[in-house]
């Protein structure tokens, strides 16, 4: 395979160690916003409720990719261009980003992982919603009669118990967000796809490298679905020790 040279291969090393950069910071925010706007969704204020909704609306209904574009590239548009260039790419947080990852324009990378984040965090907030409810009413009414609070119950009952209800659907989730990294190439992020992109222009061998792209992803899928397993496997095991049906005077402990 004289295609792939030691550069390209260095070039593909680089965008697939980001790639998995980014599903890791976006799959961790997208996660713990998820959870905090499903809660917001169960919340007892109506105005609570609301403004959950108005995110699950705008973040669920929108394309990533639409978001990943407004991000990079429209947000900093809105400012003048010396306040634009302070803000989003010349200041001391771009130049840490910078050092540490060794992007050009780290604010891009940012924007990506935003836009990610929030469009996952709808979707991840409904399948929470969606799991608590199917806790059953009688486990909570018990709690309550017997003097936990709401915060309590939350924490101790529809927490534990709703994510892991959902917890089938939440990795199906993330193993899309994943595969939405790819979409980060649009604005230059050189993550995988986009560095499989630039040794395509550099070889001209298409059919190889795409390929090569699929069966990567592909793997990184079932490896990110085997960490998916182990981690729902962990959540059962401590529901069981746990979370399991308490007794009256555990219950009453609270």
């Amino acid at each position: 395979m004289s295609w792939l040279t030691p550069e390209v291969m260095a070039l593909l090393a680089g965008g697939l160690a980001l790639t998995v950069l980014l599903t890791a910071v976006t799959s961790l925010s997208s996660l713990m916003s998820g959870i905090l706007v499903g809660a917001m969704r169960l919340s007892g204020r109506p105005f609570i409720r609301r403004f959950a909704g108005i995110h699950v609306d705008i973040f669920r209904n929108i394309p990533a990719l639409v978001l990943i574009i407004f991000f990079a590239f429209a947000l900093p548009n809105l400012f003048p261009p010396s306040l634009r260039q302070r803000l989003f790419f010349d200041n001391m947080l771009a130049a840490w980003g910078q050092g540490i990852t060794g992007l050009s324009l780290p604010y891009y990378a940012l924007a990506a992982a935003i836009a990610l984040s929030l469009n996952s965090s709808a979707y991840l907030a409904e399948l929470f919603r969606a799991g608590v409810g199917a806790i059953p009413q009688e486990i909570v009414d018990a709690a309550r009669s017997l003097g936990a609070t709401q915060t309590v119950v939350f924490w101790r009952i529809l927490l534990p118990q709703g994510v892991r209800a959902a917890f089938p659907a939440i990795a199906t989730r993330l193993i899309h967000n994943m595969k939405n990294t790819a979409l980060a190439s649009f604005v230059a992020v050189p993550e995988f796809f986009q560095a499989t992109q630039a040794s395509i222009t550099r070889t001209f061998r298409a059919v190889e490298f795409l390929l090569m792209a699929a069966v990567v992803y592909l793997l990184l899928s079932v490896a990110f679905a085997a960490l998916l397993r182990q981690i729902e496997r962990r959540l059962d095991r401590r529901l069981a020790a746990n979370i399991a049906p308490r007794t009256s005077s555990t219950l009453k402990s609270w």
